[in-house]
């Protein structure tokens, strides 16, 4: 009786492998279509509560992140990882201080970033170093940075350039200028903006 009892399983599987699954619905068959690239996710940036920094992809492209600025309890600003909570509707309206933008980015990429595959070019910075942003007339920024500009490979002084250009301006547009405490000057623009010449 048990066996039986698999032949008739054997003879059910049988008929079933020759019935096309998608044959009673309506559905035909088509030839592989080729989907391109991974998946991306559409985020929308909102330059009062968010701040860009730009940190390195596994593939050493620059991969934008954000993060989130408010104001702390009257202590100055702070920056918090993304889900952290709701901003301070009190604090100040209009994009985070380029100064601590640049100590965000140089404090390198949060667990999320880097359990994303995220890295940075840029060294270490230790805690009570200041970055000094000027902006001129003419639009272009200068940035005092607390580390030596000379030594900087090509994709530390990228994410830089970019972290700065974004948050000065939302097309990413402008000179940056880049001065390191060894005195070295680093000037470029940001190579993802439209229209920008690297």
């Amino acid at each position: 009786m048990r066996r039986a009892g698999w032949r008739g399983l054997s003879a059910a599987v049988v008929v079933l492998a020759g019935v096309p699954l998608a044959g009673g619905c309506g559905i035909q068959d088509s030839d592989v279509i080729e989907a391109g690239g991974p998946a991306t996710v559409e985020a929308f940036f909102n330059r009062d509560v968010d701040m860009l920094l730009f940190f390195r992809s596994p593939d050493g492209g620059l991969t934008p992140v954000m993060r989130e600025f408010r104001p702390s309890a009257g202590f100055g600003e702070e920056y918090v990882e993304p889900g952290a909570g709701p901003r301070d509707p009190s604090g100040p309206a209009g994009p985070a201080p380029t100064e601590k933008v640049v100590l965000a980015l140089l404090s390198g990429p949060g667990e999320a970033d880097r359990a994303a595959g995220l890295t940075t070019a840029l060294p270490a910075v230790r805690e009570g170093k200041a970055v000094k942003v000027e902006v001129s007339s003419d639009g272009g920024v200068t940035a005092r940075l607390p580390i030596a500009v000379k030594a900087l490979k090509p994709a530390a002084l990228r994410q830089l350039t970019c972290t700065i250009a974004y948050n000065q301006a939302a097309d990413g547009r402008g000179v940056v200028t880049l001065r390191g405490d060894d005195g070295a000057v680093s000037s470029g623009r940001c190579g993802l903006a439209p229209g920008a010449a690297d």
